[in-house]
């Protein structure tokens, strides 16, 4: 009799050696599978976690051929217990897909749902494990707790565990309390204290937890997931796209089984095409009806007509809200056009100069020119916000600070502060004070920290200013710093009954943060090539919920003559194909904002180029005007 267990992540058949080492029986474990031979012990082992049902499907048919008995433990018989239920069910969905629903679906929500969200709960509860595309600012949360409340109050579910990135976790907690009048009882699985709470389940309804705790904790999850009905949701779930070798979408993948029902959420689900969908889908359907084999789909995808045919069978089992379907009051862009100041304009030419006569220097290394464009497009940054970043290492940008290299330059950068203050930071600051004289919360934006804390200092100076501030050293949550966090300075921005400035950088600060409801005004001091994210940091304050009077205004301030320009023009660009994709019914496409802001391959050349045309042009004006 051969055994078939599941022991520590492992997969182990085990036998007497007459059972399952013949030669044949050798070179279907070992080559067809992989499996590790352990003959000392009279067994084979698997390691592959995720693979484990096609594993096991593939070792049942291969003992049925070769007639030999086999006795699985209790995870074993779950398992193939999983696989027949899970076609079972793809079939029903399949074969139910068209039917309409006989009446409309009543809900328990607090919140009313609006018309397309009501489309995205039929949507879950027609295909059971659902993907939801739509765009960031749609309401995603509240259709999956609306969901949430139908499967509980039918009994198919009991709880609800959330996979996503660390700042999700509070808008889950807040907005529980916005659908359901009360906040559930959520465990954040993160920290030592993570392990007591897997014991007391019992006491919790929701649970959140980041990709690489579910990584680490993977024999845990699958206990919990077992002992209760759960739903998993996967959020941002393009976080788990890796086709292979993917820690991340390997861990998700072996927890997939085990639950009860199954989301995945993500605005932007394909960043570098349809290869990226496999995991994510192999996730929903883990029993690979829906993409099949890892290796048969990656040939299908690179071909034309199939790749037609993939997004043929996927179409029915995601559901996408566009930008235009939330129908979002116009916001009002304001580009406010500024002359640097003289200092702070000979510093910028100096650059400017510099970078054109160095031009013909340029390396044919691919890694080395590139890295020598990104330092000087950040340099131009960096003079046209405030030239006191030249004097440092910029950690945003991992570019050094300027070399000294025999000129005076460097001795006017280091005494900058002393003779004048960057002529965006003395209009960033009257404007804000002007907007907070209104009564208003305002946001600030700029790309580096450094610019952060010197507005800061200069916001010390006015005692009646009320500010916050938000950046990539700010600890995350209580479980980084339970006095000092990003999400504690948040809810008091939120909160506070008085006009208040937050002043952020969108890296740190771009994604799962709603601010509709008490910020309508964002001032952006400087900006990056990085399209992504400032389509991100826009969403902060323009999402659903706006009342249809509400009029959002974004403050763009723009040194003439500068990279800013530079900036704006292409930002503008990159956004008309960025809006297409927001509008494709299946997007190709990224929005991600922890991507670095001058590293994208294919972009780094075209704006570079476009800053070279911008600094020649601005020389010719230059001279024209003398």
């Amino acid at each position: 009799m051969v055994n078939i267990q599941i022991k520590n992540n492992d997969l182990i058949v085990e036998g007497k050696s007459k059972d399952i080492f013949n030669w044949k029986q050798r070179a279907f474990f070992n080559i067809s599978l992989g499996m590790k031979i352990e003959e000392d012990n009279n067994s084979y082992i698997f390691s592959g976690k995720d693979e484990f049902q096609d594993t096991i499907k593939e070792i049942i048919d291969f003992f049925s051929e070769e007639n030999i008995e086999f006795t699985p433990d209790s995870a074993t018989k779950n398992l193939i217990l999983n696989i027949q239920n899970q076609k079972k069910e793809f079939d029903e969905v399949k074969e139910n897909f068209n039917k309409q629903n006989s009446a409309s679906i009543i809900t328990s929500l607090k919140r009313e749902l609006k018309p397309y969200q009501k489309i995205g709960l039929e949507h879950f509860l027609k295909v059971k494990h659902g993907a939801n595309f739509s765009v960031p600012g749609s309401g995603k949360t509240t259709m999956v707790y609306a969901y949430f409340d139908k499967l509980k109050t039918e009994g198919i579910v009991e709880k609800i565990l959330v996979v996503g990135p660390f700042s999700s976790f509070s808008p889950w907690e807040e907005e529980s309390e916005e659908c359901f009048g009360h906040k559930l009882r959520s465990a954040r699985l993160a920290g030592a204290q993570r392990q007591s709470l897997y014991l007391f389940a019992n006491d919790y309804d929701l649970f959140l937890c980041h990709y690489q705790t579910a990584a680490n904790d993977i024999s845990e999850i699958i206990e919990l997931l077992k002992k209760h009905k759960f739903l998993l949701v996967i959020d941002e779930s393009h976080n788990i796209k890796r086709f292979t070798d993917g820690v991340r979408s390997s861990a998700i993948l072996s927890l997939a089984p085990f639950a009860t029902r199954r989301v995945i959420l993500s605005g932007t689900p394909m960043p570098n095409g349809l290869l990226d969908l496999w995991s994510q889908m192999t996730f929903l359907w883990p029993g690979k009806q829906l993409l099949g084999d890892r290796n048969a789909y990656k040939n299908r995808c690179d071909d034309n007509l199939e790749q037609e045919q993939i997004q043929k069978e996927i179409r029915p089992f995601f559901y996408r809200v566009k930008k235009t379907d939330l129908n979002l009051p116009e916001p009002k862009i304001f580009r406010l056009e500024y002359l640097l100041k003289p200092i702070q304009s000979q510093i910028y030419a100096a650059l400017s100069i510099k970078l054109i006569s160095e031009l013909n220097l340029e390396t044919q290394d691919r890694k080395k020119l590139k890295q020598w464009r990104k330092a000087k497009m950040v340099r131009l940054l960096q003079a046209a916000s405030n030239p006191t970043l030249l004097s440092q290492y910029s950690d945003e940008f991992e570019v050094p600070a300027l070399a000294a290299d025999g000129t005076s330059l460097i001795e006017v950068i280091e005494k900058y502060s002393q003779f004048e203050i960057p002529v965006k930071f003395e209009v960033a600051i009257n404007l804000a004070k002007k907007l907070l004289s209104e009564g208003k919360k305002v946001l600030l934006w700029t790309s580096f920290v450094h610019n952060i804390k010197m507005l800061e200092k200069e916001l010390e100076k006015d005692s009646n200013i009320k500010y916050y501030s938000i950046h990539g050293a700010v600890p995350k949550d209580d479980n980084e710093n339970d006095v000092f966090n990003r999400e504690k300075i948040i809810h008091e921005f939120k909160t506070i009954n008085k006009p208040a400035l937050l002043i952020a950088n969108p890296a740190a600060c771009a994604e799962s943060i709603s601010l509709h409801k008490i910020c309508h005004d964002a001032i952006y001091l400087d900006r990056t090539f990085n399209c992504g994210q400032f389509i991100q940091s826009q969403d902060r304050i323009h999402r659903i919920g706006l009342d249809s009077n509400e009029i959002v205004n974004y403050h763009i301030l723009i040194a003439k003559g500068t990279i800013d320009e530079t900036i704006d023009r292409r930002l503008e660009e990159k956004f008309e194909l960025m809006k297409k994709m927001l509008e494709d019914d299946i997007p190709i496409g990224s929005l991600d904002i922890y991507e670095p802001a001058l590293e994208k391959e294919d972009e780094i050349d075209d704006d570079f180029k476009a800053t070279i045309n911008d600094i020649q042009s601005f020389q010719k004006n230059r001279v024209s005007n003398v």
